[in-house]
């Protein structure tokens, strides 16, 4: 069953496609993980195609249930007055998997309508010919979910340009570093953020992330690479034993904590040698958020050998536990104090 929407327009988000959505796409596909570039692909077409034909017809089908003769009969129809049509089928990978309906959509890319664009969206998609055909009459745009840089300039951008306040740059990299890369949960939480500021067009500082999004028990795991990058024994241990014994926390994701900071200092250090610029090291070694600047004080404190020693130890710590070597919390604490005799201040 095919249903219709109200206007609604915005703003395109990043995607892998190339070229302008509007009238001259025949067909579309919008396909990847991040629902939220999807949705704002599907907007930016339908704000292109109005600027220049006026209002214009959405018709949403089910892809799990429409039958391809609908779906293209409402294509070549004409709509009221005339009217410019959208025609989204949702789920497109389920759709084009059953029966003839790729051979279908194979055959109307060969001669499709000249008043409306077909727009095959989904979460999945395995490419073939008909992608092929897809790009000769219109695009084919792959909605991926971002990197952490990349998320962290939409949130920047998205303050700037939607809710009316900025974002300072700290912030908004303890925001993805809590909250993932998500762009749809990144922006509800801005939506909510900007609220929270006391007029428009005031900052979201780190300190109102930090108390409006408190860390996860799961999250607090990573709270040991910071005490560790301090190179203080006591602080060190002091963390370590606090998640252990006062939070409880399984010693898994406290080790695999510690193999992260290790791999990512030991990545530093190499690139470091290479004579790379600190924004070129984070981008390639991985290393976001708060501590990036001390991960990489580290790293110019460790030469590649002695890093990829203690990762290769940090490794054989979360072994030994398994194959009945000492106990996961001891074992955490002696790899603690390795930490900081080499992460230490010389």
């Amino acid at each position: 069953m095919a249903k219709r929407t109200q206007a609604r327009t915005s703003k395109p988000g990043a995607d892998s496609g190339s070229g302008p959505l509007d009238d001259r796409v025949r067909m579309l596909i919008l396909c990847g993980p991040d629902n939220y570039l999807r949705t704002e692909k599907l907007h930016a077409l339908r704000a292109a195609v109005e600027a220049k034909r006026g209002d214009v017809d959405v018709i949403h089908f089910d892809g799990q249930t429409a039958a391809p003769a609908d779906v293209l009969d409402e294509a070549r129809s004409l709509g009221l007055m005339q009217q410019y049509k959208i025609i989204v089928v949702e789920d497109a990978d389920e759709f084009v998997k059953r029966g003839e309906n790729r051979r279908s959509m194979e055959r109307y890319a060969q001669n499709p309508a000249e008043d409306a664009t077909l727009v095959l969206r989904s979460p999945t998609w395995n490419a073939g010919k008909l992608d092929q055909m897809v790009e000769a009459v219109g695009r084919v745009v792959r909605c991926e979910a971002p990197d952490p840089a990349q998320a962290l300039a939409f949130c920047i951008q998205r303050c700037e340009k939607r809710y009316g306040c900025t974002i300072d740059r700290r912030a908004a990299a303890l925001l993805v570093e809590r909250l993932g890369t998500g762009l749809a949960r990144l922006d509800a939480e801005l939506s909510r953020l900007s609220l929270m500021t006391e007029k428009e067009g005031d900052e979201i500082d780190i300190d109102l992330v930090r108390r409006s999004i408190p860390l996860s028990r799961e999250d607090k795991a990573w709270e040991v690479q910071d005490a560790l990058l301090t190179g203080d024994p006591p602080a060190a241990l002091g963390k370590v034993i606090e998640l252990m014994t006062v939070s409880r926390h399984d010693p898994v994701p406290l080790f695999f904590s510690m193999i992260d900071l290790s791999r990512k200092v030991y990545a530093a250090s190499r690139l470091l040698a290479e004579g790379r610029q600190d924004g070129s090291i984070a981008r390639a070694a991985r290393i976001w958020g708060e501590n990036t600047g001390t991960v990489l004080a580290a790293a110019r404190r460790m030469a590649p050998p002695a890093a990829a020693a203690l990762m290769r130890d940090a490794i054989r710590a979360a072994q030994r536990p398994r194959q009945s070597l000492g106990t996961p919390e001891l074992g955490i604490e002696i790899l603690a104090l390795r930490f900081v005799s080499e992460l230490q201040p010389r």
